[in-house]
């Protein structure tokens, strides 16, 4: 299939920034297009490395932020990540006017003149046309849902074949699960360029409703799945299907469970158990420095970290209140904490987290605390609200007191993991830098802020102390 870009071959000087690389690398292209470049260099560096690239251009310097996409034995292939609307516009005329007129810049084969469209390819060629770039933009969007929806039925041959195989026995366990997990991650490679090929928001929720759709009657089979497709609590990262990624047991049968098994040893999914158990070492640390400490759970959820600290609570006679939105999350913790032999010790509040930046009723409603931690609220915070949050509740600890909030880095896993299969597409993305402009904007400076991070990397413990 021809590619879906315009390339032009051409001999620019690029000037290569790598974070944490010594020095500016230089070199020349050998080829550029709207969406990416191949560089001639004999840098080596591993895919998906973040890149900045200067070039100049007749009107302008082209500077652009890209990604690693492949190493070759004479350069590397760079793909652009975003490129604003004038150096788009800048970079097109210069494709444009070195585009050769006797190939096509598509799927090269021979071109007429005569033509204003490729007889190989199909694909326009009438590269002076003041419109073209805007309508191969949508022969592009087009050809790129198409291959979506082929996609989506060779996924669902794939996960059919597989149920049949499982039915009759002749799969053993490993080979299922290889062949259900590289289904999956398949589609969520093909998702991640899908998206960036279109670049288009409400059209990239509408595909994304039609696969879940048209692959409903096959991923529905999986608890976790069905469960972050319909969110039977009315809102996304519930409880329930919190607590059993805790748990990490497929909880369906047949392809079920192998679909269930994909989703628990996920890169969030295992960063989850990573948070709870990196949260209870931070938290039992703070219990530790002296007796009859108030701790402030918000989103307190199932409480499986108080569960699993309840001889470290009651030892350092820690009082607790819990704050969560869900009445049901409340009393499925309330038996919980009470078979734990912590009844006596920890309140539960249903409370909207929002509320909390009411610094004067803060003080009314819960007293001053020693330590205030969440462990996932703020993954669906907008960031107009989060500063103004971090300040009322850094002013609602008592001295030496500890301001704890878990975020994830977008970064170190792939939301279409998640969005693409099911419907857990309300975290907000942040990397680390994010998170620091944060907490920047809520009065505390770098020097302020300390960050830890659970085994897996992807959770960040932001942490301030008074």
């Amino acid at each position: 299939m021809a590619r879906l870009e315009a390339r032009c071959k051409t001999r620019i000087p690029v000037v290569i920034i790598v974070k944490g690389h010594d020095g500016n690398l230089e070199s020349v292209t050998s080829n550029l297009g709207l969406g990416g470049a191949f560089i001639n260099s004999s840098l080596s560096l591993p895919e998906s490395t973040r890149v900045r690239l200067r070039a100049p251009l007749p009107k302008g310097e082209l500077e652009v932020e890209g990604e690693i996409l492949r190493q070759e034995q004479n350069g590397v292939a760079v793909k652009f990540l975003e490129v604003g609307q004038e150096e788009k516009s800048a970079l097109w005329e210069y494709i444009r006017e070195n585009i050769g007129q006797t190939e096509c810049p598509y799927c090269g084969a021979a071109l007429r003149q005569e033509n204003a469209q490729c007889r190989s390819c199909g694909i326009k060629t009438d590269f002076a046309h003041p419109e073209y770039q805007d309508k191969q933009h949508d022969e592009e969007t087009a050809a790129w849902c198409s291959m979506l929806d082929m996609e989506t039925d060779r996924f669902l041959d794939k996960i059919t074949g597989i149920e049949g195989h499982l039915e009759s026995g002749a799969c053993e366990h490993g080979l299922v699960l290889k062949r259900t997990s590289d289904a999956l991650y398949d589609l969520t490679d093909f998702s991640i360029e899908f998206e960036k090929a279109v670049r288009n928001r409400g059209l990239i929720l509408k595909k994304r409703e039609e696969f879940r759709i048209k692959t409903n009657h096959m991923l529905s089979k999986s608890y976790f799945m069905n469960h972050a497709r319909i969110w039977p609590r009315g809102y996304q990262g519930d409880y329930r299907i919190l607590d059993g990624i805790y748990r990490n047991t497929p909880l369906s049968e047949g392809i079920g469970y192998y679909l269930d098994y994909v989703l628990l040893s996920s890169a969030l999914a295992r960063a989850c158990r990573g948070r709870l158990a990196k949260a209870k070492e931070i938290l039992v640390e703070g219990l530790l420095t002296r007796k009859g400490q108030h701790l402030l759970d918000i989103g307190c959820g199932s409480c499986r970290d108080l569960f699993e600290m309840a001889e470290d609570i009651r030892a350092s006679d820690a009082w607790v209140t819990c704050l969560d939105i869900d009445e049901d999350a409340l009393r499925f913790s309330l038996d919980r904490l009470t078979y734990a032999g912590l009844g006596d010790r920890v309140k539960f509040r249903k409370y909207n987290v929002v509320r909390l930046i009411n610094r004067a009723k803060n003080l009314r409603e819960f007293g001053k605390q020693d330590i205030i931690y969440s462990t996932g609220v703020f993954n669906y915070l907008p960031a107009g609200i989060v500063p103004n949050l971090i300040g009322a509740l850094y002013d609602l600890l008592n001295p030496c007191g500890k301001l704890i909030i878990a975020f994830e880095d977008a970064e170190r896993y792939r939301i279409q993991d998640y969005t693409w299969p099911t419907k857990w597409d309300a975290l907000i993305q942040r990397t680390e830098n994010d998170c620091r402009e944060l907490f920047e904007a809520a009065g505390f400076p770098g020097g302020a802020l300390k960050i830890k991070r659970d085994e897996t990397g992807v959770i960040m413990f932001c942490i301030l102390e008074r």
